[in-house]
């Protein structure tokens, strides 16, 4: 037994020196979002997802002394005098656009997401997720060069890119307690619609950022385990993720996620159970990349403090999670993270 828990420690150490060889900052976008069940079970599921985003660190114009944010070629296309122009939300937006940042801005993230999961033999789990995406930006007041300032709200839906991934389920019973290890590779593949039209004659498509899908590959080493004991247990887990270049030669930044939960099972009948749980967050990204330059409006770091609870009756789960941002960092003045919301039906199969 011993050496059962050497080989455990030293897996975990070899996942996380891998996950923490560069350095990272936060994403307005997490990658692969885990869900488990209580124990390893092929299922059929479908998900909604609600990210949230509003306020700023500052609402202080640029000062005139400020090297201006512009580049050169668009300094001559405005009358602005350099030095005046107002804050970016993201850098690049692809479309000339620039933010006035004010309390009313705000950004929502919603996607619908069919997953199906399949377990062979206990031993290999196998997920798909397939997103469509309904993405919202308001900013109460923006340049769209050389137009005057105006409100505006932004709104593109479509398909987000898929996603595969494959785990080896590793499991260690005692007389105790039951030890799940569950290390991991996921990929999205540039399916998604990543070059959605603006209605806006002056731009050809919208900022890559809030883009439905990215058109690249990102390649995701994870590492999931639960340890589960008397009806409770603690489920945690590890994720790295790096991106591919994209449409409009746009790269996201590099991510890390990690996250702990402390889950308790009661049974409330013979056919339901419930599993309230509760935990941290973490993710963190390094700055995004346009045309091969890091993009200083990007990136940063988070920590959210999370609740949930599973309800099980037989065969079918539903799954709710909540999470709320208790500290964060990002790079710049970007616009801050808000609540989160998850909710999903999970109907579970005994193959």
């Amino acid at each position: 037994m011993n050496s059962i828990y050497r080989k455990i420690v030293l897996l975990s150490l070899m996942s996380f020196s891998l996950l923490g060889t560069q350095k990272s900052y936060a994403c307005d976008s997490c990658n692969f979002f885990e869900y488990s069940l209580l124990q390893n079970k092929s299922y059929l599921g479908l998900f909604y997802r609600y990210r949230g985003f509003k306020d700023y660190k500052s609402y202080a114009s640029v000062s005139p002394t400020t090297q201006s944010i512009l580049t050169y070629p668009q300094q001559l296309s405005t009358n602005l005098a350099p030095g005046s122009y107002p804050i970016v939300m993201h850098e690049p937006e692809g479309n000339n656009l620039y933010v006035r940042k004010s309390k009313a801005d705000f950004e929502t993230y919603q996607t619908l997401e069919v997953r199906g999961n399949f377990t062979v033999k206990n031993k290999w789990n196998f997920t798909a997720v397939l997103p469509y995406e309904f993405n919202k930006v308001y900013y109460e007041e923006y340049l769209d060069l050389p137009n005057p300032s105006r409100d505006t709200t932004l709104f593109v839906q479509g398909w987000g890119d898929l996603t595969l991934a494959g785990d080896y389920i590793w499991l260690i019973y005692n007389k105790k307690s039951r030890h799940t290890i569950r290390p991991g590779f996921a990929m999205n593949l540039p399916t998604g619609q990543a070059l959605v039209k603006s209605d806006n004659e002056n731009r050809d498509y919208f900022d890559p950022i809030i883009q439905p899908g990215k058109k690249a590959f990102a390649f995701i080493p994870r590492l999931n385990y639960q340890w589960f004991l008397n009806n409770q247990g603690i489920n945690a887990g590890a994720s790295y993720q790096w991106s591919t270049e994209g449409a409009q030669d746009y790269q996201a930044g590099n991510s890390f996620n990690i996250y702990g939960i402390y889950f308790h099972q009661f049974q409330a009948s013979e056919k339901v159970l419930l599993a309230p749980n509760a935990g941290l967050y973490y993710e963190a990204s390094q700055k995004d990349l346009w045309e091969g330059l890091e993009q200083d409006l990007t990136g940063g770091k988070v920590t959210f403090a999370q609740i949930g609870l599973d309800l099980n009756v037989t065969q079918t789960t539903l799954n709710l999670v909540y999470q709320h941002p208790i500290s964060q960092n990002l790079n710049g003045n970007q616009i801050l993270h808000s609540s989160r919301v998850s909710v999903g039906i999970i109907r579970n199969f005994k193959w």
